[in-house]
């Protein structure tokens, strides 16, 4: 009469699972060391009696021998040891935002080991002393160490979750937060060559570093940005305020107060700052901060400007006498202008009410006089009556050399 073997306790070790199933399937404990391969009795032994850890490796063989699952012959070190325990040790060390060297101080194990245990090389595991100093160092971070153990995606940090995709997006998105330019975000950051950097970064020419990655975090931190949520979907914070200063911020800026007809210090007084401000914004040496958004906005739409209706569509908001006259070289735009019309000095002058001189200096490479608005608006009205189109692709590619569209002529 076959006896019965009495069911391990839910508090059984591995090893004591092992006996109970090797038992039932009435298997010898030379069998399972062939079928380990091992040609030592004792190791089967020796984890029978829990003197050494059943790793994942060898309970994958003696699952599949006493039809059980592996996990069953698992305890949390043992667990945390199968394949993939580098990136969880990994993962650790990032909280802490350390290099190998200082992180291996603070394990107080070699540098050489925590680089092998984060390889994987030859399967070689941290130690059960050096597994409980780890989870203790990750629980002190917050992470949760089951989750850890058990889920591939939470070794993935925030750092590899950021530069997986869109990272463009994403940083402009957490600069839009701050409401400023590149320049002064990356001095934030403490960056050198902070414009050039941060325009490479928001090209999608370069990715930050982990070290700089770090920075950006805590400042999308303190700037209420939520990393997860910014990682699922870049997107999520991006609102009318970020949308509105993320191209040619001032040039709409300058529409809305044009529409009023009014002076930059009147425009200014309207919305409860000055009018160097609004020359700030307007000349894009600034941008306005998020907290003036709301007035700038009630401004707009006060005088019927739907902002969302302007975003993305500079034909409605781009100023001419702006990208005309102060933006560039406006020498070049009078005389190409006034030679399309076909007009001499002097008649031109006469057109507009000026005289002669003033439109000899307009045209002048070095006095460096420009047109009013009002007399660029006189301008505008005799290129019309003429039919030129002020816009002219062609002339806008002579602007640059007005020397070379001199001597075409």
């Amino acid at each position: 009469m076959a006896v019965r073997l009495p069911k391990p306790s839910v508090h059984a070790s591995p090893g004591e699972k092992l006996r109970y199933y090797r038992q039932i399937k009435q298997i010898s404990q030379e069998e399972i060391s062939r079928i380990l391969g091992c040609k030592n009795i004792w190791y089967i032994t020796n984890l029978e009696k829990g003197f050494n850890p059943i790793y994942y490796e060898d309970a994958v063989k003696l699952a599949g021998v006493l039809d059980i699952d592996p996990d069953d012959l698992l305890t949390e070190y043992t667990r945390f040891c199968r394949p993939g325990y580098g990136e969880r040790i990994k993962r650790i060390r990032y909280e802490y935002r350390m290099s190998q060297a200082e992180f291996a101080n603070l394990v107080e194990t070699r540098r050489d080991n925590l680089s092998i245990w984060e390889s994987e090389h030859q399967n070689i595991h941290p130690e059960y002393g050096r597994f409980l100093h780890l989870k203790m160092l990750a629980e002190q971070k917050g992470l949760d160490f089951a989750r850890l153990i058990q889920d591939s995606e939470y070794c993935v940090d925030d750092y590899k979750r950021f530069v997986q995709s869109d990272i463009a997006k994403k940083i402009r998105n957490i600069r839009a937060a701050f409401g400023c330019f590149m320049e002064e975000f990356g001095k934030k950051m403490g960056l050198d060559n902070a414009a050039s950097i941060i325009s490479e970064w928001e090209a999608g020419n370069a990715k930050p570093t982990r070290k700089n990655f770090y920075k950006l975090r805590d400042l999308a931190i303190s700037a209420g940005i939520d990393m997860d949520k910014l990682n699922e979907d870049p997107d999520f914070y991006k609102d009318e305020y970020s949308e509105f200063i993320e191209t040619d911020c001032g040039d709409k800026i300058r529409y809305i107060r044009l529409q009023y007809g009014v002076f930059m210090e009147q425009f200014g007084e309207m919305i409860g700052t000055s009018g160097n401000t609004v020359s700030e914004w307007e000349s894009g040496h600034n941008i306005p901060m998020r907290n003036w958004f709301p007035e700038i906005k009630k401004a707009a739409e006060n005088i019927g400007i739907d902002l969302n209706a302007i975003n993305g569509h500079p034909e409605i908001y781009r100023d001419p006498f702006t990208e005309l006259i102060q933006k560039q070289d406006s020498a070049a735009w009078v005389r190409r202008i006034r030679k399309q019309c076909g007009l001499s000095v002097e008649a031109f002058a006469r057109y507009l009410g000026v005289s002669r001189n003033t439109v000899w200096q307009w045209e002048s490479d070095q006095v460096f006089r420009k047109p009013s608005r009002e007399s660029f608006n006189k301008i505008v009205e005799v290129a019309k009556m003429r039919g030129v189109d002020i816009y002219d692709p062609w002339r806008a590619e002579t602007m640059a050399d007005p020397a070379a569209s001199e001597r075409k002529e």
